[in-house]
């Protein structure tokens, strides 16, 4: 009896217990392969690692079965949140501010500052959010415990080690989402290395800083070869409320001769053959769009419908907002 009375007493203190990440088999495994690979000190990864803190709520999100929604909005939320007229002014006010570093990214990568501000918006509301984690923490928590996507994470957390050590960051100072997703426009680690720019010219590539984040989204668009004269997608007409005819979404490319044999017409001209077939669920309708290619590179940001049509709209806003700006 007084064994489970201690055990009792003793759970809230077992439960909550500091994790030393520096003991912990896979990690011993990960600091031997950053050695040898990459030439870090072994000392200092031991160190990070034993000053990392579990995040438990972190690892809910990916563990067992997967919540449909956990981390992509419904559409009605991406429509009263963000296409709304304070939403818009919001923006203007943002570019207003940021006038030169989206003119320079403009003339760098040829990219309208219309886009690159809808995707700053929809991923951190212009930087208002999308910093409340510790990217360290997180990526070792998911590295070093089973989820569904423990790969993919302790591939990312090698990459936050080589981006720190690169751009001269200190990789415990990093802040992003729960995933790991980092700064204004949440690029991960491995994405960020890939598409990010010094736009301000200190010296450094930095994630966390607002010029910075505006030229790593004008060098994604860049290298998808994103044209500013094409719309990304344009409102469709179908008989009833719901739409059943054909597959949806960016793998869901059609002829304009099949999409009008379904009855889907485009309400705005549509001189293209072929199209993708977008739709969105609303509570008591679908919303359908014919989407471009520039649909599709948004999709490869983030491979959400929802999201697609979110930062297609509201650069759409965006563009009108510019030309009054300039």
């Amino acid at each position: 009896m007084k064994k489970i009375v201690f055990i009792l007493l003793m759970l809230p203190y077992l439960l909550f217990a500091r994790i030393d990440y520096s003991t912990y088999p896979q990690a011993k495994a990960f600091v031997n392969k950053m050695h040898k690979r990459y030439k870090f000190d072994t000392r200092y990864l031991y160190g990070l690692l034993k000053k990392a803190k579990h995040q438990p709520e972190t690892l809910d999100r990916y563990s067992g079965k997967h919540k449909v929604g956990a981390t992509d909005y419904s559409w009605h939320r991406y429509k009263s949140k963000i296409l709304i007229p304070e939403s818009i002014a919001l923006g203007r006010k943002f570019m207003q501010r940021n006038k030169k570093w989206l003119k320079k990214a403009s003339r760098k990568y040829g990219i309208s500052p219309a886009i690159i501000a809808a995707f700053i918006r929809v991923e951190s509301k212009f930087g208002m959010y999308g910093s409340e984690y510790n990217v360290w923490d997180s990526l070792v928590t998911l590295a070093f415990n089973r989820n569904r996507k423990q790969k993919f994470f302790r591939g990312e957390l090698e990459k936050s080690l080589i981006l720190a050590r690169r751009e001269h960051l200190n990789v415990r100072e990093l802040r992003g989402s729960f995933a790991g997703a980092m700064g204004c426009v949440q690029q991960v680690p491995s994405m960020y290395l890939r598409h990010g720019t010094d736009l301000d010219g200190d010296g450094r590539r930095n994630p966390n800083s607002m010029a910075d984040c505006i030229g790593s989204i004008a060098s994604f668009l860049h290298k998808q070869k994103w044209n500013n004269q094409l719309p990304a997608v344009v409102r469709a007409s179908y008989p009833g409320k719901r739409f059943r005819g054909l597959r949806t979404g960016y793998r869901s490319r059609y002829s304009m001769k099949t999409i009008r044999a379904h009855g889907v017409r485009p309400r705005t001209p549509f001189p293209y053959s072929q199209a993708y077939l977008v739709k969105v669920r609303d509570t008591h309708y679908d919303e359908l769009y014919l989407g471009t290619r520039n649909y599709r590179i948004i999709t490869r940001y983030n491979a959400s419908s929802r999201y697609a049509v979110t930062i297609a709209l509201y650069a759409e806003a965006m563009e009108r907002e510019w030309r009054s700006i300039k």
